[in-house]
């Protein structure tokens, strides 16, 4: 799987870099300097459709924040970013009735346009909180800037949608307090967020409002555009479905391999972060003549052998680490599966001649 989640598919509207150009040349930073080793042209992101991946995104945000030195970029970016960025859900936004609509439309459409990150709000009796939860560990280069790349991305996501609420009520900034999951740092001293407040090493990334801003109403509101830009996003979100249907039975596996640490993901889980319903998966997969189950368990097996080819791991640990409470269980699968146990497994790897 040389490239199990899409890092390298152009499937982003180059619109996001453009803006970002715009930014890094009020720093006085020119475009092919931020493009260096981008593999992006600058003449070819003029085009409508011009498309980049998620790769050459990170690499371009990356450069951007190590040229600014500017490490609340994302913030700035959230703030000066276009809804018509957007594409169709963009314009969905500008034409909805209210806030809530708004909220629903984000949830519904959201991964139309990401797919690294999934939204979700709740109501209690006084707050509406909007979280951006994580779908796949951002990685880029070292750690340092796999970080500073993830804080980008999830501070251009929640300020952009910050900025965006506003214009439904300019009070409502007044109201907002933002949620990160990481360390305050002292470059935010350099950032003018009075009145909102950021509250850091907090569980999930978010913002919360008062719930009376929920029925806010869209000055702009038109129902005949909103919904011909509902229609576009469903054919979006149908495209979307089917180029993973494809290669649905290799997104599955990515998913258990790349989620496995904590004990691998539901099906329930893996359905909501590939954008479809468990019915769906389980037809196109009876169709192709396996089922979820089936493929869990070659993806366990397939990691049972990796660790039982290492001598420090004892049968119990592996048992475990591939999801199986009792070491019996897995020793009984283990045979139905490969017709020895893994200790005859084990045996047999280590007394092959090199």
């Amino acid at each position: 799987m040389r490239d199990p989640f899409g890092l390298f598919q152009e499937t982003i509207s180059v619109s996001y870099a453009n803006l970002l150009l715009e930014i890094t040349h009020e720093y006085g930073i020119d475009a092919q300097t931020v493009l260096q080793d981008t593999g992006l042209v600058a003449a070819e992101m003029k085009q409508a459709d011009a498309k980049m991946s998620a790769h050459q995104w990170s690499k371009l945000v990356v450069n951007a924040l190590r040229l600014t030195e500017n490490y609340r970029l994302g913030i700035e970016y959230g703030f000066k970013l276009r809804l018509t960025s957007h594409g169709a859900l963009g314009f969905a936004f500008l034409s909805c009735a209210d806030v809530e609509s708004a909220l629903s439309l984000c949830q519904q459409y959201f991964c139309t346009r990401i797919q690294n990150f999934t939204p979700a709000w709740h109501v209690d009796a006084s707050f509406v909180y909007v979280y951006l939860d994580d779908v796949h560990p951002v990685k880029f280069g070292n750690t340092q800037q796999s970080d500073q790349l993830r804080y980008f991305l999830i501070e251009s996501l929640l300020f952009g949608a910050i900025h965006f609420l506003t214009l439904f009520s300019q009070q409502m900034t007044e109201n907002i307090v933002v949620f990160v999951d990481w360390a305050q740092s002292q470059d935010y001293e350099k950032v003018q967020l009075d009145p909102m407040q950021i509250h850091f090493n907090q569980p999930r990334n978010g913002f919360r409002f008062p719930k009376a801003y929920l029925s806010c109403k869209n000055p702009n509101s038109d129902q005949v555009a909103f919904q011909q830009a509902v229609l576009y996003c469903e054919n979006d979100k149908v495209k979307l479905v089917k180029e993973t249907t494809r290669d649905l039975q290799k997104s599955i596996k990515s998913e258990l391999l790349y989620n496995s640490s904590n004990g691998y993901p539901t099906l329930a889980l893996i359905a909501q972060r590939l954008n479809m319903s468990e019915r769906t998966i389980k037809r196109h997969l009876q169709a192709q003549g396996t089922t979820f189950l089936q493929i869990l368990a070659e993806v366990r097996f397939n990691e049972a052998k990796k660790l039982l080819q290492q001598q420090h791991y004892s049968i119990q640990d592996i048992a475990g680490l591939v999801g199986y409470e009792e070491a019996t269980n897995f020793i009984r699968a283990f045979k139905k599966t490969f017709g020895e146990t893994p200790s005859q497994y084990r045996k047999n790897y280590f007394s092959k001649p090199d």
